[in-house]
């Protein structure tokens, strides 16, 4: 079977965790926080990075700053079409009045006209903005933060990390945003996240909510606080993912570039916005038909993929967010996911993409 993804572990990556494992610092503390502290922020050019246990209780964080830099912000525009943790972080605590806005059929990413129609109706005072880079696909923030002043933007960047924006990195320009490094991220630890900042105030106040809400007095604690933190093991597994970055980001640009070169006749990609850079996370195609017969016949030549993520009002627990959902719907419908990871060799997209030309005859 030819994998969706599998992480790039090479001897770097190893070494570290276990030098990790060796020092006996296997909890939250460790030498290897502070040195992934220190690459990512300088990789992000933030202030600011509160490293977490995963993905989703990073983007948990955003909800709990956003409410206490802006108390007042009640409702979130967010996209219809995107994993469903970004979702439920915000229907935790606190809980936000969640507005969905349809996609772009060509993006993939929520739609910016129907963003415009949409934010005629709200008021920035009790209104923000959730910004996801689907399946790495990035979304010009600076340029729709000048567009919709006094909005607050924060990101779900767990699949645009080291994407691009105005030669900025994804996530560097909102007021928090949160990155993943789960097991099929281009840079991972198995699990484990981020959250990214240059607002001092949200930084103190995020790590002390992300370490059961502890004050500098030992065992005192002055808020409803998690136990988010990510471990020193993690950190030595990313910080070997990080010393190999260079090489980990020409192996997944070469995978792209055979997939956009084979397929570039037969269907469709996403639509990479004006001075943006795609992330090169996972490689997605519209076939502009239903898929399900296709993507049935892919796993049985051996070849893993997934569809696109369905419409908010899909999942049980969201059925009553239902509305225009369009383009997402047929965006599910006709779009796969294809094997993106920075160990397939150039026969092994070859043969996928041999095998969708067959399956397409």
């Amino acid at each position: 079977m030819i994998n969706i993804y599998e992480p790039y572990l090479n001897k770097n990556t190893k070494k570290y965790a276990h030098d990790a494992i060796d020092s006996s610092w296997i909890s939250s503390n460790g030498k290897y926080l502070n040195l992934v502290k220190d690459e990512l922020t300088n990789i992000n050019q933030n202030k600011y990075v509160l490293l977490c246990n995963n993905g989703t209780t990073a983007t948990h964080l955003l909800a709990i700053g956003l409410k206490f830099k802006y108390p007042k912000i009640k409702n979130l525009i967010v996209s219809n079409n995107v994993y469903v943790a970004a979702w439920n972080c915000f229907l935790m605590n606190p809980i936000f009045n969640l507005i969905p806005v349809d996609s772009n059929i060509d993006t993939w990413n929520i739609d910016e006209d129907k963003l415009e129609t949409m934010l005629s109706k709200y008021s920035p005072d009790d209104t923000a903005i959730l910004i996801v880079h689907n399946v790495g696909n990035i979304i010009n923030v600076p340029k729709l933060k000048e567009k919709y002043k006094g909005y607050i933007f924060i990101e779900d960047n767990c699949e645009g990390f080291l994407g691009e924006y105005n030669g900025y990195k994804s996530g560097s320009k909102s007021l928090l945003s949160s990155v993943s490094f789960y097991g099929n991220k281009t840079i991972t630890c198995g699990e484990g996240g981020a959250v990214f900042t240059d607002d001092e105030e949200l930084f103190e106040f995020l790590n002390s909510t992300r370490t059961q809400g502890s004050t500098e007095k030992k065992f005192i604690f002055d808020k409803l606080g998690y136990n988010y933190r990510m471990t020193n093991i993690q950190a030595g597994l990313l910080y070997g993912q990080l010393n190999s970055l260079d090489e980990i980001l020409e192996k997944k640009e070469k995978v792209f570039s055979k997939y956009r070169s084979n397929l570039k006749d037969i269907v469709v990609f996403q639509k990479i916005e004006e001075n943006t850079k795609h992330s090169n996370w996972m490689v997605g195609v519209n076939f502009n038909k239903n898929v399900d017969k296709l993507s049935l016949n892919l796993y049985q030549q051996g070849i893993e993929n997934r569809p696109m993520f369905p419409p908010m009002s899909s999942h049980k627990h969201l059925v009553q967010y239902k509305s225009d959902e369009t383009n997402s719907l047929e965006l599910y419908n006709n779009c796969l996911i294809l094997p993106s990871h920075p160990n397939l060799n150039m026969k092994d997209i070859d043969y996928v993409c041999n095998t969708i030309k067959k399956n397409l005859i």
